[in-house]
């Protein structure tokens, strides 16, 4: 199927598809959904013409499939009893369940919330007002054909509203499962996430996967931070080795505040994470961190800008990745600097180790700077197993296999060390361990 014959389904399906959509009885909502629809259908879908898409080329993969728009109704087993398997005291956190881009009630376990905070499932806020001011205001639909396709089709994800001076003392999990059985399937989900003055949260956006077909996963996060306001955001993939996942994660940030951003990828047959942050105003500061683990055929792109729009304002990124067998990995980051943007630091750094031959890395991290009272840096290295380090190990009486490990996760686990959540570490822990197990 052709990227055209794929863009036509999208468009015609629409019309019997919006039936379905939340909010129907909110004709602002409505308005937004025909919008994007139709400027997805001025951009299409990317091609590997657009230099953004240089190195996925979804013609070969994503649009050959045929993928159905109904919601499968199925009944997973326990969320929460594997997510004590992967390591998540669920007992200190806020869990919310998304099944098939569902919110399942049933499966979720939100807590006793203090005033002037809210939590609850995007289609069941639509009435509120800041879901009215800020929906579409941040991930704009004129940006990217995936973003516009989400808004057209979204079904569910997560609203957060945090007034002004709450800090929320638990995180909140939110668990997106994709489970198909033998139906190819997508979800399009989509979170917005408000906080109010010197507020302060923790978010960790989980997917994965139990399939035996094809799946698409279209998730878009918008994110607006008040002044002095925190978000230490984490997201997880975890997605089946069938699934097709394309993220995109966009934050305004006001005076003062602080974004952390932790990206771990190690699941999925495609994966793409896109990560946009606007410094808006003074002494805002963002904190981007990834890393991604791919093997067999895997493909990993991810995307980073952070737009640099106000004085006194720091960023520093780190991202690593460990490649093996035929997998591809993509790091593209860009850091603008704008002319009124003095006193920026940003720092940006992307490393990859290949414990195979045939793996692919594409490395470019970029820098345009207008302003010239600056301290920017960046930097990109790609390389393999250092081999005098092996031969130190298997010289003391420890395997190649095991010293192999051990330096793989040296160079991975310093991305795990850098989480300051207890919630999060043992997980996380797990996560780069059992890939491991799985490794050459």
């Amino acid at each position: 199927m052709s990227n055209l014959m794929t863009q036509d389904l999208y468009l015609s399906a629409f019309t019997a598809r919006q039936a379905f959509l939340p909010g129907q009885d909110q004709a602002w909502l409505k308005d937004l959904r025909l919008k994007a629809l139709e400027h997805f259908k001025q951009a299409g879908f990317p091609t590997d013409k657009l230099e953004s898409w240089k190195y996925t080329n979804l013609a070969n993969n994503l649009l050959k499939m045929s993928l159905s728009f109904e919601l499968p109704k199925v009944t997973p087993s326990a969320v929460t009893a594997q997510l004590k398997k992967r390591g998540f005291e669920v007992e200190k956190a806020h869990v919310m369940v998304f099944v098939n881009g569902a919110y399942s009630a049933e499966l979720s376990s939100l807590k006793t919330l203090p005033k002037g905070v809210v939590i609850q499932n995007l289609a069941s806020a639509l009435a509120h007002e800041t879901v009215k001011t800020y929906l579409g205001q941040v991930a704009s639909a004129q940006k990217k054909a995936f973003t516009a396709l989400n808004m057209a089709y979204f079904t569910d994800g997560l609203f957060l509203n945090l007034a002004a001076g709450q800090l929320l003392e638990w995180p909140i999990h939110v668990v997106y499962l994709s489970a198909n059985a033998s139906q190819t399937t997508q979800s399009h989900l989509r979170n917005l996430i408000v906080l109010g003055n010197d507020s302060r949260a923790q978010v960790i956006e989980h997917y994965w996967g139990e399939n035996v077909s094809a799946y698409l996963t279209n998730a878009v996060t918008e994110v607006v931070l008040s002044q002095g306001s925190v978000l230490d955001h984490t997201k997880i993939g975890q997605e089946d080795l069938k699934g097709f996942h394309v993220g995109s994660i966009e934050a305004k940030q006001n005076e003062a505040s602080q974004f952390i951003s932790r990206t771990f990828s190690v699941g999925g047959a495609l994966t793409r994470n896109e990560i946009d942050t606007t410094l808006a105003q003074k002494k805002a500061e963002s904190v981007m961190d990834g890393l991604y683990l791919s093997k067999g055929q895997q493909h990993v792109d991810t995307r980073t800008f952070i737009d640099h729009l106000s004085p006194n304002c720091n960023s520093h990124e780190t991202f690593k990745g460990v490649l093996d067998g035929e997998s591809t990995a993509i790091f593209d980051g860009f850091i603008l600097v704008r002319e009124n943007a003095q006193k920026t630091d940003a720092r940006q750094s992307n490393k990859n180790l290949q414990l195979s031959n045939t793996a692919k890395v594409y490395s470019k991290p970029q820098l345009q700077i207008y302003a010239d009272d600056v301290k920017c840096s960046h930097g990109s290295a790609t390389g393999q197993m250092d081999e005098e380090a092996l031969f130190y190990f298997q010289s003391r009486g420890i395997s190649r296999a095991d010293a192999k490990k051990a330096l793989v996760y040296a160079f991975a686990g310093e991305m795990v060390e850098r989480v300051p959540s207890e919630y999060l570490k043992p997980a996380l822990t797990k996560f780069v361990q059992d890939w491991m197990g799985g490794a050459s």
